[in-house]
């Protein structure tokens, strides 16, 4: 099973994985192999080249707009911060281009806090339009790891709020128990990795479940589960591995997602 993506304007540059051998694999390939090429933004990638000073430019372009709209009262940076925290809840009153102006914003924010923390992050990602997403299969929920490597494919987020390790991340323990969304759907969203490998050492990994425990204590009043429930869903859920070799430099030349490709066998292959 693979799954091609195809970056640039003219599908110029394309990245193959090959999928694990599973049923939850599986199931993501043929859920995106009936999804149709309607993607809610093609240029989500991160760290390919791009400086503070682009995105802050950018940002302000998108504020700028968004306040016109009267959205935002002024650009200031407490505004900025107060529609970041509001986002969850405007995503769900807005639509058309005002929405997209909303992601893009969101987008930007989360862009910026990569760049400033100096995180080696180098991904891309995409969510399809129009999929509400099913049930996860259940053998998915043990699936989930907080590790990232290299070339690895994982399902993105599908959910606006945050999830477990995105609170710990943030060390959030105010946030509003409605924007708590643990992950419980299969969506159309890819999330793919070219940073450099995060806790795949057993020492580093034990040390952050330790610390992650330690942040579940505050919270637990929250949440559904108790610690270790797999319905906790810490981390992402990995789908396959690059089955090439990948020119960094090609996918910084063309950062934006044309459409993929899915394949069973020789011969079998669907286009989006």
């Amino acid at each position: 099973m693979i799954l091609d993506i195809h970056l640039g304007k003219e599908a110029d540059y394309t990245i193959s994985y090959n999928l694990y051998d599973n049923n939850v694999s599986r199931t993501f390939l043929q859920r995106m192999a009936e999804q149709e090429n309607k993607i809610v933004s093609r240029t989500q990638f991160y760290n390919f080249g791009e400086t503070k000073q682009d995105i802050e430019q950018k940002l302000l372009a998108i504020s700028e707009q968004l306040q016109q709209l009267g959205l935002i009262e002024s650009t200031s940076q407490e505004d900025l911060n107060d529609l970041h925290e509001n986002f969850p809840r405007l995503h769900e009153q807005h639509t058309g281009s005002t929405l997209e102006l909303l992601r893009e914003f969101n987008y930007c924010i989360h862009h910026l806090e990569d760049i400033s923390r100096g995180f080696n992050s180098k991904r891309f990602l995409f969510n399809c339009e129009g999929d509400d997403g099913i049930d996860l299969p259940e053998e998915a929920y043990e699936m989930f790891t907080p590790t990232k490597e290299y070339g690895k494919l994982y399902m993105n987020y599908p959910h606006v709020g945050k999830h477990f390790m995105e609170l710990f991340g943030d060390l959030d323990t105010t946030i509003p128990d409605e924007q708590i969304q643990l992950t419980n759907k299969m969506c159309n969203t890819v999330y793919c990795w070219f940073g450099e490998d995060k806790f795949t050492n057993q020492h580093d990994l034990d040390a952050l479940m330790l610390s992650m425990f330690m942040f579940y204590r505050q919270i637990e009043h929250k949440l559904p589960y108790k610690w270790k429930d797999p319905k906790l869903a810490i981390g992402y859920l990995p789908l396959g591995e690059l089955n090439q070799d990948v020119d960094i430099d090609a996918i910084a030349n063309n950062k934006y997602v044309h459409s993929w490709s899915c394949r069973w066998v020789i011969g079998h292959t669907k286009v989006k």
